[in-house]
């Protein structure tokens, strides 16, 4: 289990359910579904461990995993067209995973900017990008 992992699971959930995923939708798909299943307690302690392994940073347009970001970044703002699958572990998620999958990506653009942590740590954005990174407790906020 990892944080790209993770993003191929939700590919696979939307292209299941016939809906379309950019870079950026992935990210802040990928941002508030762990977010709420954290604070919602839907992983074991153990499991958060495994799958938070590569950290979000704070980008201009929101918290971004560098390493999904660059597996995707060819593709623009065209949507991912790769076959995935659903990962156990992930399943209980499915739920919020389809709940931001429905959300404007600008809008949730838009709530990562209202975070105090994106907020504080916005003046190190240089061009598009930081490395400030989010601990898992900063997700969680």
């Amino acid at each position: 289990m990892s944080m790209l992992d993770f993003a191929h699971h939700i590919i696979a959930v939307a292209n299941e359910n016939d809906k379309k995923i950019t870079n950026l939708q992935l990210q802040k798909v990928m941002y508030f579904s762990l977010k709420d299943a954290l604070k919602n307690n839907r992983f074991t302690k153990e499991q958060i461990n495994e799958i938070y392994d590569t950290p979000f940073e704070v980008w201009r347009y929101g918290p971004v995993v560098r390493n999904v970001y660059e597996l995707y970044k060819p593709n623009g703002a065209s949507p991912i067209i790769e076959e995935d699958h659903e990962q156990d572990v992930f399943k209980p998620i499915n739920d919020i995973i389809l709940k931001y999958l429905d959300e404007d990506p600008f809008k949730l653009v838009g709530k990562t900017h209202e975070e105090s942590f994106w907020r504080d740590n916005e003046q190190y954005i240089s061009g598009w990008r930081s490395l400030i990174k989010y601990g898992v407790d900063k997700v969680m906020e």
